[in-house]
């Protein structure tokens, strides 16, 4: 069935509550472990079903914010999502509390249990209406942002139109629209400022209410991450400012003898002076050229790009009332993942189609697990999926970039590099906000930019404004919609990068490994997920600067000069 001819309905909240309910009752009363082993699957069921329908109605609000249908369904699982997190909590209360938890986790495995024990810890009845409040707050920042008009050359543009100048041959084109970006941005800022303060506090009185001291350790319980925590990714952050740091100096050097420059600023993010490399053909002809590369790469990414195409479950042209960035989600009902982008004619069209492909090639090949909370892992282990498949996909860009196929590599490569002290910057400072809830914005700006000496010292906005006043973090939207999610990019980019050397060694072994991982979907926790995929992990000392070693030695190696 194609996406549009999906089943779509409201979750009755009346009748889940009394379904739940039931459930919770019967369980109780269960004469044994297979009894409540099947409750569990009546729930799971039920699950499969709200989870589809949410994600839909979710969808179709990013698909067009402007449609007040779409607007209305989007409120109405946002209005039910604490009183849903009640009743599971409610029942998730009571597996915690049965007598058959050996029987229950000889059945599903010990992640199951441990999930339900870390969630508990994150709701309580009496922070519902706050929940609610912090869920009308990020829709705030989403409708502001998606809905930005920017005039700009004559013309309107979204925030995603902007991209294609960012990356523009002609410098001064380049520079004019972040100017025009950041210009947006400044005449908003108030409004940025004043959600974000809020959301701020709103999730600090949250953590405090549920008894922990602040929200930093109640955010990693968030995001269900059971064997790590703070200390392992400041160790870990060290590492990137210790061995990434001085060698993305050396790349900018680089980049500026590359373009001619003697001085680089933020606007110069091209890699060449005849402009960076742009994919060839329309989206439609690059959707032919990669379910040709699917199918080519193995037989069953070729089956899932098929279902992908045939079903319509991808919306990747940017347009106006689209939300920006990209995402995968999926509607496990119809054991079916959706790929959402905004191509806008650049590389990273190619990249974001790779990469949410990964993140649905995973999903697709989870749906065989029992559990409908094993279909995806938690994030820092869904971006290896996603990352990795970046670099598994490199043989065939050649579909895409023809001739320009090598300055694609040479940018994917530097970029992916060039990104982990940035995701280190973001991730610090979000530590330091919620250590420090009654900094004002001003605080927080200035933060950010003592922060991005550290980790990005060659950084030069060239005096722009908004940006040079410690502003350019407020557009990334992980750090207002989704907090401590951010240095999940980084670990995976840790592991993308190995899966990446172990490709040009052994690919069909490289190929396996990742075929592993991906069908292992979310049943271990993070390391135990890098362990089974022959990794290291990269909170192991020595791991990052292995891996950067290995990506310098291909710099190194690499003929630059033919591309000059």
């Amino acid at each position: 069935m194609k996406y549009k001819d999906l089943h779509y309905e409201r979750t009755d909240i009346d009748k889940a509550k009394s379904f739940m309910n039931d459930v919770i009752i019967k369980f109780k009363n269960a004469r044994n472990g297979k009894e409540q082993i099947e409750l569990i699957r009546e729930v799971d069921n039920f699950s499969r079903d709200y989870i589809t329908y949410q994600a839909m109605a979710n969808l179709n609000y990013s698909r067009n914010i402007h449609d007040v249908n779409f607007k209305s369904e989007k409120d109405f699982y946002d209005s039910i999502s604490s009183d849903i997190k009640e009743v599971y909590d409610n029942f998730n209360n009571v597996i915690h509390e049965s007598k058959f938890k050996n029987d229950i986790s000889e059945m599903y495995g010990d992640k199951f249990l441990e999930e339900i024990e870390i969630d508990l810890k994150t709701f309580d009845p009496k922070i519902k209406s706050l929940l609610q409040k912090e869920i009308e707050l990020k829709n705030q920042y989403t409708k502001l942002t998606a809905g930005a008009k920017i005039n700009f050359e004559g013309k309107e543009y979204n925030l995603a139109g902007l991209g294609p100048f960012h990356s523009h041959i002609d410098r001064n084109m380049r520079k004019k629209s972040y100017e025009a970006r950041f210009g947006w941005f400044h005449s908003n800022e108030s409004k940025l400022d004043n959600i974000y303060d809020r959301l701020v506090k709103l999730r600090h009185n949250i953590a405090t209410a549920l008894g922990y001291p602040n929200f930093i350790k109640l955010g990693y319980d968030r995001m269900g991450r059971t064997d790590y925590g703070p200390k392992e990714v400041l160790n870990f952050r060290k590492q990137i400012i210790e061995h990434v740091v001085p060698v993305v100096t050396k790349l900018n050097n680089q980049k500026k003898k590359i373009l001619g420059l003697e001085t680089l600023y933020f606007y110069d993010g091209v890699n060449f002076k005849d402009g960076d490399p742009k994919p060839k053909g329309s989206p439609k002809d690059l959707v032919k050229a990669a379910q040709s590369m699917y199918r080519e790469l193995s037989p069953e990414t070729g089956e899932f790009f098929d279902t992908m195409v045939n079903d319509q479950l991808m919306d990747l042209v940017n347009r106006a009332g689209k939300r920006p960035g990209g995402f995968c989600t999926s509607f496990p009902k119809y054991k079916r993942p959706y790929i959402f982008s905004n191509f806008n004619g650049t590389d990273h069209d190619i990249t974001v189609l790779t990469h949410e492909a990964g993140h649905a090639f995973q999903n697709y090949s989870s749906t065989h697990l029992p559990l409908v909370n094993y279909h995806w892992p938690t994030m820092e282990a869904a971006e290896i999926h996603s990352m990795s498949m970046e670099f598994f996909t490199w043989p065939w860009m050649k579909k895409f970039f023809r001739e320009d196929t090598k300055k694609f590599k040479y940018k994917h490569i530097t970029s992916s590099l060039s990104f982990l002290p940035y995701g280190a910057c973001v991730d610090h400072f979000q530590h330091w906000v919620y250590e420090n809830i009654e900094a004002s914005p001003k605080d927080r700006k200035r933060k950010w930019l003592e922060l991005e000496s550290v980790y990005m010292p060659d950084k030069d906005y060239d005096g722009m404004i908004f940006a040079k006043d410690g502003g350019f973090w407020q557009g990334q939207l992980h750090i207002y919609q989704m907090p401590f999610y951010y240095i999940d990019y980084t670990l995976a980019q840790t592991c993308a990068f190995q899966f990446w050397i172990k490709n040009e060694k052994d690919s069909s072994l490289a190929w396996k490994n990742y075929l592993n991982l991906c069908r292992a979907g979310g049943s271990l926790s993070f390391v135990k997920l890098v362990n089974l995929a022959k990794l290291t992990s990269p909170f192991e000392d020595g791991c990052l600067q292995a891996v950067v070693s290995k990506v310098e030695k291909w710099l190194k190696n690499f003929d630059l000069d033919s591309l000059l």
